[in-house]
């Protein structure tokens, strides 16, 4: 007899032997238990997930006269006599090659026919999306009405492609993927039976190759049987995989996440020598990359991965050298690379570049890279790296600046006026400098250093008269304006400081449009004189005169007016006048001294 493949060899021939499916099987069970045997059931999942083995157990249970716990006994002579191959009353179709309507049309005719050896005749039809619709269609009348004798049982790795006619008219039963430790149980009672010895890890790795699917798994431990006569060890299946070696995948990694250019360089050099594809390259260093990540996230690493315990020592070394933001980066890049090497002509030189970007994080404006670099840079203070560095910089680069004394005397006449210097970005010369302006009362300073002056400017400048500006209505200063008020407070000196406390509250717009005006002190009011109406409009907006009266009364005790320049301001005689006119509007009033 010629070979039979394992999967094939070691199909379940019972419920028992149908693996991480306990709901279904549960199910399924009670109903033979029970006597509730439905007309139609739809089996979905991906591949090698036992939909079709399930369907073959269920068939020959619904028939078998003494069923153990909802499987066939295999004993009977029902069972006997669906074994054989010969037997018409479980049929099986392949929907992907018989999908015409001609098809359904003989199932129709032959439906009819009652079973020859047990109570129900069952249709599996397997690849059940692969019908036209008008197959679909022909089916629908006989799936929802079948004679009593008949089950159909329909399987089917896409689902969503069944119209939902056919949906609703099944039982839906969704079989999952298997979890590796069950597939790995699985092949090793496998091996045992047929005498294979293997190192666990090895067994593990089948597993997982498998990615869910018992006969994905089966087919690659059917290969590694005949790979080695010996033991099978964990890199006999690593070559059967076609898998890169992981130890130098894993020393490659290492290199990107401590930033080692050439390094990462040569062994991507010696990778390819090997013959490697580099689509099978790329997809090994993102399975590694995921078990750093692994390492790096959970608790339990060792008991998830299931790796020899020398790769877990790396991959740990390395989850506790990189930062989790630089992981997940170099993931992403790496998975870009997966998708485009399929347009690329020249792969390697994409893989290549790839792990220049993942190995130079410092050339890489990605959100993650550079939270990466900011927690290396984070952590290299908080071990002090960079203190000494910093103290040695300062003692040679720096010298203790000569201050000479004037320097001195106009920094403590600075203090006492508790103003900030003059350096901090106002305008050298604030307008109409003659009359005080902002600064008028503060010394002048160098700004930007403290050079002396050169000697042709220490000469005082000869007086000359200045032309003043002649307004229509001038508004003038008094005897008050000009003497000093409540602890030597002037007029220019009040005013400055609010424009100073405005740019350092940040309100910007507010200091730009006081900068062209003036101010003066009448007892304890801040006069502000407008130059333009544009300023004027800006200045009394209620939302800034609201400020600025806030900001005159936090430096000293004193109202807040303002005129525009060429208007004569209300004192309180006239004020009053007013209030006389506007009560007696018809009377005529005359004013005398």
């Amino acid at each position: 007899m010629a070979y039979l493949a394992l999967y094939r060899r070691f199909r379940p021939t019972g419920f028992k032997g149908l693996i991480g499916q306990e709901h279904i099987v549960r199910t399924l069970s009670n109903q033979i238990a029970s006597g509730r045997i439905g007309h139609a059931y739809l089996f979905c999942g991906t591949r090698g997930t036992g939909k079709t083995s399930a369907a073959k157990i269920f068939a020959r249970a619904i028939n078998c006269l003494h069923p153990i716990d909802g499987s066939p006994c295999g004993e009977c002579e029902v069972c006997r006599a669906l074994a054989d191959s010969s037997n018409l009353d479980i049929l099986e179709m392949d929907a992907a090659s018989n999908n015409k309507v001609e098809n359904i049309r003989e199932i129709r005719e032959k439906i009819q026919y009652p079973p020859v050896s047990g109570k129900y005749k069952v249709y599996i039809i397997d690849e059940v999306h692969m019908l036209t619709t008008e197959a679909f269609n022909a089916l629908l009348k006989t799936l929802e009405e079948p004679p009593k004798h008949a089950v159909f049982i329909l399987a089917t790795t896409e689902s969503h492609k069944l119209p939902s006619t056919i949906l609703s008219r099944c039982m839906r039963f969704d079989f999952r993927i298997i979890p590796t430790k069950e597939i790995a149980e699985l092949i090793a009672k496998i091996y045992d039976e047929v005498g294979k010895a293997y190192d666990k890890d090895a067994i593990m790795a089948i597993a997982r190759a498998g990615a869910g699917s018992v006969r994905d798994a089966l087919s690659i431990a059917d290969i590694c049987v005949s790979y080695r006569d010996g033991k099978l060890t964990y890199s006999d299946v690593l070559e059967v995989l076609g898998a890169t070696d992981s130890s130098k995948i894993t020393s490659m990694i290492k290199k990107i996440v401590l930033a080692d250019t050439s390094g990462t360089l040569e062994d991507v050099e010696e990778l390819c020598e090997t013959g490697k594809s580099i689509g099978v390259l790329c997809k090994d260093i993102i399975s590694r990359l995921r078990e750093v990540v692994v390492c790096q996230t959970c608790k339990n690493a060792k008991d998830i991965l299931e790796v020899p315990e020398d790769v877990y020592k790396e991959l740990k070394e390395i989850a506790e050298a990189s930062d989790g933001h630089r992981l997940l980066r170099i993931i992403e890049i790496f998975t870009d690379v997966e998708g485009n090497l399929r347009y690329s002509l020249n792969p390697r030189v994409v893989l290549e570049s790839a792990c220049i970007k993942a190995s130079q994080p410092e050339n890489d404006y990605n959100i993650d890279a550079l939270m990466a670099r900011i927690a290396k840079l984070e952590k290299a203070l908080q071990s002090g790296q960079f203190a000494q560095k910093e103290v040695v910089s300062k003692e040679v680069a720096i010298p203790a600046p000569v201050q000479e004394k004037p320097v001195k005397q106009v920094k403590k006449q600075v203090e006492e006026f508790d103003c900030p210097p003059i350096d901090e970005g106002y305008p050298d010369v604030p307008p109409m400098e003659m009359d005080g302006g902002f600064y008028g009362d503060v010394p002048s300073v160098k700004k930007a250093d403290n050079q002396p002056i050169s000697p042709r400017f220490e000469q005082k400048p000869q007086e000359k008269p200045v032309e003043k500006v002649v307004l229509e209505q001038p508004v003038k200063a008094t005897e008050e304006d000009i003497k000093p008020s409540i602890g030597g407070m002037s007029g220019s000196k009040l005013w400055g400081k609010v424009i100073r406390q405005l740019r350092a509250d940040k309100n910007i717009m507010l200091w730009v449009a006081c900068q062209e005006m003036e101010a003066t002190l009448v007892g304890r009011t801040l006069r502000i004189i407008a130059s333009d109406d544009a300023g004027y409009q800006a200045i009394v907006k209620e939302s800034n005169l609201a400020t600025l009266s806030k900001t005159v009364k936090a430096i000293g005790d004193f109202e807040v007016e303002v005129v525009k320049a060429g208007e004569k301001p209300i004192d309180g005689f006239a004020s009053e006048v007013e209030k006389v006119k506007n009560a007696f509007p018809n009377a005529n009033i005359k004013i005398e001294d």
